[in-house]
């Protein structure tokens, strides 16, 4: 006799289909060791059902890594076909499940779609209970096709038909070469029947049960090429909806919008009650207005923090708070002025000169760019800028390198297409033919290991009125030369194949492309700057964009 218990548990596991063959990949059939308490527990594949010892009254969750990666959920009601899952309460290492005078308590399978491919029905025996696989009210809640002995011949001929009939439709959805059981076949499953009969039938039950449990998965998991699940393909375009965020359909995109920060590996889309990892494009169905269904790429994205240029946010890095810092060392006063200033919704960056003067007796001068970046920056004063790295003595009159504390990109895991920048640029030409003045706008997606997915960038050599710009991200490539051009950049990076998986985003808004190596010295070297005094870049918009034109 089984004992149902009430409360759903959710496990994530993964399903892998290739045509119409589907293989289940389960890390850990054997769920035994998920429990602390986990003597006595039994699981059976096949049925789906995990055997707990008579009068347990909870089982603690002592190794989630167990099942292989992963993730637990708590589900709020018994339904074995579609449960609801509470996705705000993880079952981690430590959970304890009561399960004195509860109803039920499951484990839903999930594929990495976070689609259902299996229901496992957690039940009790008491200790007058034969065997869990012989309750034929067992087999008819999790829909088996084993056929298992029953203590009265006339519940196991019922269940035989019943399970039966089941089978057939399952089997000839399978297979057109499969053919149901007769009635004399299910009632064969008797304990009564002679020993052969009974080998018979269980190879029998063996293939059956393999057919059925095959179309179970290949109609179950077939969410899995197209996420969206049965259930999923009426709902209409219209009805969806995103938390914090907002969904546009345009043509056969959809496309979904988060705030940043958000985890896009676990976007739930309403009202669909999975949730999708949308770090690259999804394939899913929908319904229009009219109730056409039809395939459509989903896609999510975020915008970056303060890119409207309204305030400053510390998503962005500056080297301007060093520039306003003055700082005095071996009697040389090291001054210049802030270069990042907003107002009225716009922010300018622009390139300006840093001094080194004795008491009232002017020194040398070097040229720095104005930049604006995703990331970090560790320079605090002036003398930073003028000689990075300084650590004493009279400040020298060579270059300072100050990307070197520059500290490039922030978490980012979307895959843009393009972006676009409303700006304007006022050109102030300098002498070096080398590094001749122009502005620069940059944006790179970097994977692990340094590796640069997407780039996408523009400078002008002269001033432009407020404008819009667009420029598409080339994946696997770079194009404007930014790897090896001289400029601003992370070190160690190297060029992808563009596939990777996107982990940061590198964002750069410079005056002066050349200009982070800031160059001078005593009068009479103003050639050796890398920079136009006065040129400024004014941004007032940015946005990155997803969808293909």
């Amino acid at each position: 006799m089984l004992c149902a218990l009430p409360l759903c548990l959710v496990v994530g596991a993964f399903v892998a289909c290739d045509g119409g063959n589907t293989d289940i990949v389960v890390p850990n059939t054997d769920l035994s060791g998920l429990f602390e308490n986990g003597k006595g527990v039994e699981s059976d594949f096949e049925s789906g059902i995990i055997e707990v010892p008579a009068g347990l009254d909870s089982l603690v969750i002592e190794d989630v890594s167990s099942l292989g990666g992963a993730q637990c959920y708590l589900a709020l009601d018994n339904d074995l076909v579609d449960p609801e899952i509470d996705w705000d309460s993880p079952v981690e290492d430590g959970t304890v499940l009561d399960l004195d005078g509860s109803d039920f308590v499951n484990i839903v399978v999930l594929d990495s779609n976070s689609q259902i491919v299996k229901v496992w029905q957690i039940v009790a025996r008491e200790e007058s209970s034969s065997s869990v696989k012989s309750s034929s009210s067992s087999k008819a809640k999790s829909s088996s096709s084993e056929k298992s002995s029953s203590s009265k011949k006339e519940e196991s001929s019922s269940s035989a038909e019943s399970s039966s009939s089941e089978e057939s439709s399952s089997s000839e959805e399978s297979s057109s070469s499969e053919e149901p059981l007769s009635s004399e076949e299910a009632e064969s499953s008797s304990s009564e029947i002679p020993e052969s009969s009974s080998a018979e039938e269980s190879s029998s039950s063996e293939e059956s049960s393999s057919s059925a449990e095959s179309s179970s998965c290949v109609e179950e998991s077939s969410s899995s090429e197209t996420p969206a699940s049965s259930a999923n393909v009426a709902v209409k375009l219209s009805e969806l909806s995103v938390a914090k965020g907002t969904v546009t359909v345009k043509d056969s995109f959809v496309y979904v919008e988060v705030p940043y920060g958000s985890d896009l590996s676990k976007v739930a889309l309403l009202p669909l009650d999975t949730v999708n990892d949308l770090r690259r494009p999804v394939e899913m169905e929908f319904a229009d207005d009219e109730g056409t269904v039809a395939t459509y790429s989903v896609v999510a994205g975020v915008q970056l923090p303060g890119s409207n240029f309204n305030a400053r946010d510390d998503f962005w890095a500056t080297t301007s708070d060093a520039m306003a810092t003055k700082k005095t060392a071996a009697a040389i006063t090291v001054s210049s002025s802030a270069n990042l200033e907003f107002d009225g919704g716009t922010a300018t960056i622009t390139t300006r000169e840093v001094e080194g003067s004795l008491v009232i007796i002017d020194g040398s001068w070097k040229m720095a760019g104005g930049f604006y970046f995703s990331g970090e920056y560790a320079g605090e004063t002036a003398l930073d800028i003028y000689e990075q790295g300084y650590t004493s003595g009279t400040p020298s009159t060579g270059d300072s390198y100050i990307a070197n504390d520059m500290t490039f990109g922030k978490p980012f895991t979307a895959r843009p297409t393009a972006f676009t920048v409303k700006y304007s640029y006022i050109h102030k030409a300098n002498t070096s033919t080398q590094y001749p003045q122009k502005s620069l706008v940059y944006v790179m997606l970097v994977g692990k290991n340094g590796k640069v997915v997407a780039t996408g960038a523009f400078s002008d050599s002269e001033s432009a009125d407020m404008v819009t710009r667009r420029v598409k991200l080339s994946y696997g490539k770079d194009p404007f030369g930014l790897l090896d051009g001289g400029y601003a950049v992370a070190e160690g990076l190297t060029l992808g194949k563009g596939d990777e998986d996107v982990t940061a985003i590198h964002v750069m808004f410079a005056s002066s492309a050349y200009a982070h190596v800031v160059c001078g010295g005593t009068a009479g070297n103003s050639g050796k700057y890398r920079g136009g005094e006065n040129s400024a870049l004014v941004l007032d918009d940015f946005k990155l964009e997803y969808l293909e034109e």
